[in-house]
Parts: C-alpha cells; structure tokens; sequence
C-alpha cells in the first residue's frame, strides 16, 4: 500500500539522518547562548492532551487531536513561553484574531480510517527506535504536521524521499522529535 511506504520513509529518515532528540526547553543547537526553543515537551504535550480531553466532547477524538495540535502551535507562537500563555483572557479569546485562529483549526481534513491507518505503522515502525511513548507522540505530530502540508490524504503520496530529506521536512522531524 502506498501511504503505508510514505510512513516508512518518515520514520527511515528519523533513524537514517542520526537526529537525536532533545528535550523541549533546552537549548537549540547553533542557537545564542541561554536562548531557549519554546515551551517545554511536558508543556505542549499537557495542553494537547487537556484540550483532546475537552474538544472530544463535540468532535472525534482524532478530529480533536488535529485541532488540539494547531491550536497549540498557534498559542506557542503568539505566547512563547508557557507562562505568557498562561494569563490569557476570556476576552483575549473571543476576539476576532482568536476565533479565525479555531476556524483554522477545525480544517482537519484526513478522515478516522486515515488517521488510524498513518498512526498505526508509524507508531509500530517508529517504537523499536525511540520507545512506544515516545513514537505516538512523535507520529501525532508528524501526522499533524503532513495533513497540514498535504491536506488530501492521497496527497501525501507527493512525499518523497528526497522531500523528506530537505532542511524544511529535517527541521519538522526534528521538531516533532523534540515534542
């Protein structure tokens, strides 16, 4: 099956291309000194996982897990760090900038048997690597990160080797890696 190559590709790039992950909040490599990549891994993971928790209460959960990932790369790129997060307001939120924020969000367009399926080998491909933990949260993110790029799931079949081996797909598994 062909979506299950492109999964394969993904996590054959992780391994091959000797990325390591570090954990969120620590220093970026070639980053200043002191300067920091954002929210830390336990944060991003404790917002996903509260937002899933309540957005599954009128939407699918995988519906909700696309939703709840770009909610929180929207929020960490407005407040970049948790605490600026934090003191943001019922009012903050109602506003017209925030609400086009959700709509945008809502766009998930991989349907459940699609999201189950990528989960499934990513997830089993991926776990002999880096850990079980650690390969589902890896796979959400990549899962996010590619129906955002190629919001056909027959589009993703567009993903290839030499795609994934670009600075911009090594800098998302990267990212996704350091989740």
């Amino acid at each position: 099956m062909k979506k299950a190559s492109i999964l394969s590709l993904i996590v054959f790039l992780l391994f091959s291309n000797a990325i390591i992950a570090q954990d969120g909040g620590r220093p970026v490599a070639g980053a200043p000194a002191g300067e920091k990549k954002g929210w830390p891994s336990e944060e991003r993971y404790a917002f996903i996982s509260e937002c899933v928790k309540e957005a599954k209460k009128g939407m699918s959960e995988d519906s909700s897990r696309f939703y709840c990932y770009c909610m929180q790369e929207r929020v960490e790129k407005r407040y970049p760090t948790i605490e600026e997060a934090g003191k943001v307001t019922e009012a903050d939120m109602a506003s017209a900038v925030w609400q086009q924020d959700v709509k945008d969000c809502l766009g998930g367009t991989w349907n459940t048997e699609n999201r189950t399926e990528f989960m499934s080998v990513c997830v089993s491909a991926a776990k002999a690597g880096i850990g079980e933990e650690k390969a589902k949260i890896y796979c959400e993110c990549m899962m996010f990160k590619i129906e955002k790029a190629y919001p056909s799931y027959a589009e993703a079949d567009k993903l290839t080797p030499e795609k994934l081996n670009t600075p911009a797909w090594k800098k998302i598994i990267q990212g996704c890696l350091d989740f």
